[in-house]
């Protein structure tokens, strides 16, 4: 009888050989390990979001803009004709409540996430002259500064015009921060934690520094900056609107040194042609 082989091991029921595993079957130029497929790259996808995000900001802000109704158009025209400051664009101006984008896209602002002066986590309220985030007890301080100092108003209970939700998302912390460092009036708080929240908030200079005329320079023009934006298109993010910024300001320094060398040339005297000598008369030679 022929000897038990491999090949008479195929259709038979006795036991099968142990090289003849499912292991010793596989070929071996297929790899013992899956593949892993690279991951998406976290900064692509960051970008993604802020894109889509930077979008639907944009989309709750242009539902804010109401256009004036006839009754309302006419009305303003005979106002304007007596007032001649144009205050009464504020009438056509819709209020309310932060749109939840807008607020995402605000506390995703460098240090918006902390409070501006004492540096406590989740900062409910807002100062909309300087678009910094605040906590309960420093809004209080901010009260006392005065409205013409610094405007107060809480993020979840008031409700917000377009051109304050603009100087929100146009400011920030960090952006404030490095506004007063530069003035030599920095005050960072040095922890997150409460044991040096008193003594970093109750620090008379910190709120003193908000009645300098530096400050006063920075929310002057952080309200002329979002007025512009209200008036203009629709809100593409930081970044655009200080592109659009750099490029105002060089042209307008273009025509200023425009004028400079016109005003610094001087002026060509008109050429006189020498004409040929006039000959006496003969009375006056004869004299």
């Amino acid at each position: 009888m022929p000897p038990y082989t491999e090949a008479h091991s195929h259709g038979c029921d006795g036991p099968s050989s142990p090289s003849l595993s499912p292991t010793s079957r596989r070929p071996l130029h297929c790899p013992s390990k899956p593949v892993h497929h690279p991951p998406k790259s976290a900064s692509r996808s960051n970008v993604e979001t802020h894109d889509g995000l930077l979008q639907h900001a944009a989309t709750e802000l242009e539902a804010m803009r109401r256009p004036p109704s006839p009754q309302k158009r006419d009305s303003s025209s005979s106002i304007s004709s007596n007032d001649s400051d144009g205050s009464n664009d504020s009438i056509e101006e819709m209020e309310r409540s932060f749109p939840p984008a807008c607020l995402h896209l605000l506390h995703s602002l460098p240090g918006n996430s902390r409070c501006h002066d004492c540096g406590t986590a989740s900062p409910a309220w807002a100062s909309v002259s300087y678009g910094i985030t605040l906590c309960l007890q420093c809004s209080g301080k901010h009260r006392g500064l005065g409205v013409n100092c610094s405007k107060v108003k809480s993020l979840a209970l008031d409700s917000w015009k377009r051109r304050e939700i603009l100087c929100m998302l146009e400011g920030g912390n960090e952006q404030l921060n490095s506004f007063f460092d530069r003035h030599q009036m920095g005050g960072r708080p040095t922890a997150h934690g409460s044991d040096n929240r008193e003594s970093y908030a109750t620090n008379v200079g910190l709120l003193d520094r908000y009645r300098t005329k530096a400050a006063s320079f920075y929310r002057q023009h952080l309200t002329i900056h979002a007025k512009q934006l209200a008036d203009g298109g629709s809100y593409e993010g930081r970044e655009a609107s200080r592109r659009s910024c750099k490029q105002r300001k060089a042209a307008s320094s273009g025509k200023t040194k425009s004028r400079k060398k016109s005003r610094e040339q001087p002026r060509q005297l008109p050429t006189v042609t020498e004409k040929d000598p006039v000959e006496p008369a003969c009375g006056a030679v004869g004299a």
